[in-house]
């Protein structure tokens, strides 16, 4: 085992927490191992993706995901938008964890 491997978290479910967590541990330089029991990431979001949220984006991105998508080239929406859960999903998680160096992280 080499000194200078990173540490491996394990982090479970790929949804907005555990998806911030994982951003969070790359920009520590530790190894985010995230497992989701669902088919996609945001799968609990997707079962209530036509409710609107309560709070706007502003107050939905993480900022540790917010670098990882603006350097995949990420146009964030409106911050004072309230989104949906289906919106969260496409416009938020699955951008991350497909166009981000999360991608390689999640395991569903």
């Amino acid at each position: 085992m080499s000194t200078t491997s990173a540490k491996k978290v394990a982090i479970i479910g790929a949804g907005p927490t555990g998806l911030a967590a994982a951003a969070h541990a790359l920009a520590r330089g530790l190894e985010p191992i995230v497992l989701e029991q669902g088919d996609r990431v945001g799968h609990a979001v997707r079962q209530w993706g036509h409710v609107r949220m309560f709070s706007p984006w502003h107050y939905n991105v993480d900022k540790a995901s917010e670098r990882l998508l603006r350097e995949a080239g990420w146009n964030s929406p409106d911050p004072d938008h309230y989104p949906t859960g289906g919106e969260l999903v496409e416009q938020y998680l699955a951008p991350l964890a497909t166009r981000t160096g999360l991608s390689r992280h999640i395991q569903t």
